[in-house]
């Protein structure tokens, strides 16, 4: 085999052959050209090239690329499912790729689903811990999302929160909120716009100058402007509840310093609690994901 595989100390030994066959015949022909990619000159060859496995999830591969002294980060989707959420991380990572919010794209490949980016984390960066100083990551991750808002494509979209929201059907119990509904229709909808559409709080980097970076773009769609706040929102309800008054200011803090468009952040707070309630009301709450 011309490309060497080392397995993170973090990855199970059990899980090691179910993915180097697989990869190995994923990239078949193309270890050259990433090697070249990663390494930056022509003088790369495919058996300096090492994969780390970093996560194997339901529908994709992760692993740390090594050639040389560089590094990059492959991310290889499952065959076997539909291309969804490879076309959406591939579209949402090209349409940013010069916003310094997600790691620059470097390439990718339809037949074997692979996404090359590059390598966020070195020697004084790392993966947010949340745990550490929740105020100060409620903060970034405002004006992470409104710096977003602001480069992402968007679109004229009419309405208002109230018939949005309703579209979502049984996902939400909106009758149970019947005080709130005039309310919802009384906030407008400000256009559409690409978004993450994912409450994960743990799906961002730290890069060496201290900025966060958000990846993991699988689930993105084009969604009312605002929603990514709204969904950041109860996931920090959700994930601080202790510490809920000053995670929530800092959070509106940062989002309204940064923003440069017509959302209203008491707005966007307000959808936000209605639709906890709302999903709190839900026969299964946790069956009613909505972002999904």
């Amino acid at each position: 085999m011309a490309v060497s595989f080392e397995r993170d100390r973090l990855v199970p030994e059990a899980q090691l052959p179910s993915w180097q066959p697989l990869v190995t015949s994923r990239l078949a022909g193309r270890f050259k050209a990433i090697a070249k990619l990663v390494a930056g000159r022509q003088a790369a060859r495919a058996d300096e090239m090492n994969l780390d496995l970093i996560k194997q999830g339901r529908s994709a591969l992760s692993f740390k690329v090594r050639v040389q002294d560089k590094q990059a980060y492959l991310k290889l989707f499952d065959l076997e499912q539909p291309d969804t959420a490879y076309q959406r991380e591939k579209a949402s990572l090209c349409a940013l790729r010069e916003s310094g919010l997600v790691p620059r794209i470097l390439a990718f490949s339809d037949g074997p689903r692979l996404i090359l980016s590059e390598w966020a984390l070195d020697d004084v960066g790392e993966v947010f811990r949340l745990e550490k100083d929740p105020v100060r990551f409620a903060q970034q991750m405002g004006q992470w999302l409104a710096h977003l808002d602001n480069a992402a494509p968007s679109e004229p979209a009419s309405g208002n929160w109230f018939s949005y929201l309703s579209k979502l059907g049984d996902q939400l119990n909106l009758d149970r909120v019947i005080a709130a509904q005039d309310m919802l229709m009384e906030i407008p909808l400000c256009g559409r716009a690409l978004s993450r559409n994912d409450a994960a709080l743990h799906n961002f980097l730290v890069n060496a100058e201290g900025h966060l970076l958000g990846f993991d773009f699988d689930k993105a769609q084009m969604r009312p402007r605002g929603w990514d706040y709204i969904l950041g929102n109860i996931g920090l309800v959700e994930r601080f509840p202790d510490r809920l008054d000053e995670v929530l200011a800092a959070y509106a803090d940062g989002f309204q310093s940064a923003h440069r468009g017509v959302l209203i952040v008491e707005e966007l707070n307000l959808v936000s609690r209605i639709l906890f309630c709302a999903r709190a009301f839900a026969d299964d709450a946790r069956s009613v994901v909505p972002w999904q």
